[in-house]
């Protein structure tokens, strides 16, 4: 094994803290010969946000070494469909990462080859309209994830998935594509960035229903850190259990 794919939120930090251990396992796999890259389903954050964040709590990464669910639905999105207009759902940070791949953007849903949604936290009856017209104008409809909640400090938010639900169920249309974990989009993107084939990679994750999904469906080795979203005895681990269960990152250095 020679690559590692690691998830940000509730595995290296929560919020504006550093999770214990999450520094020194990163520098027992940087030591070890590993090329890392560290993964969100965020589409409201930029890869430089993430970078301040990760340098402010000690941990030094490259922009090329981060990946947001917003970057590779650009990523995808600019591949897949190279000269459409693009009319986004969602947030500056999404906004921006479609104007730094080159895609062209439009406001009107008449217009647009693509619909990409993401999270808004201005998401009103107006945009709903916005997404129900550009699907019926036929445009192809991309989610960066779907994700139906967000903890946050002050409580539960909800997620871009119910954003899409509710567009889905308006136009009685499925997405044609989710880019986020767990993903074909974020698998593909990540193993691009690292050069390495599935069997030399492994996943590090709080979350089995995508970090722990994702690994297994691509056939990479999984771990699941009970550092976020469950312990040991949660039920969801019969459905997506993991190869290998750690308190933190710092109990890397006994797997390797």
């Amino acid at each position: 094994m020679n690559s590692a794919i690691i998830d940000l939120d509730g595995t290296v930090y929560r919020s504006q803290t550093v999770i214990p251990g999450a520094r020194e396992g990163i520098e027992y796999l940087r030591s070890s010969g590993f090329d890392i890259v560290f993964v969100t389903n965020s589409s409201t954050k930029t890869r430089e946000t993430c970078q301040k964040r990760l340098s402010s709590l000690g941990i030094e990464a490259s922009i090329g070494e981060i990946l947001t669910s917003a970057s590779v639905t650009a990523t995808y999105v600019t591949r897949e469909y190279p000269t459409a207009s693009v009319l986004i759902i969602g947030s500056s940070a999404l906004d921006h990462e479609f104007s730094q791949a080159g895609a062209t953007l439009t406001e009107d849903p008449a217009e647009a080859d693509v619909l990409v949604v993401g999270k808004d936290s201005t998401f009103d009856f107006e945009t709903l309209t916005q997404g129900l017209r550009a699907v019926e104008s036929g445009a192809v409809f991309i989610g960066t994830n779907q994700d139906r909640q967000v903890p946050t400090d002050s409580g539960t938010i909800p997620g871009a998935g119910a954003l899409i639900a509710a567009i889905s169920y308006a136009t009685s249309h499925d997405p044609d594509q989710i880019c986020g974990k767990p993903h074909n989009p974020m698998t593909e993107v990540s193993l691009d960035k690292l050069d390495t084939d599935p069997g030399d990679c492994m996943v590090i994750g709080d979350n089995p229903e995508t970090d722990i999904k994702m690994g297994r469906r691509a056939g990479m080795t999984t771990v699941l850190v009970l550092t976020g979203l469950v312990t040991r005895t949660d039920p969801v681990l019969d459905d997506e259990p993991a190869d290998y269960v750690v308190d933190s990152l710092e109990e890397l250095s006994v797997l390797i």
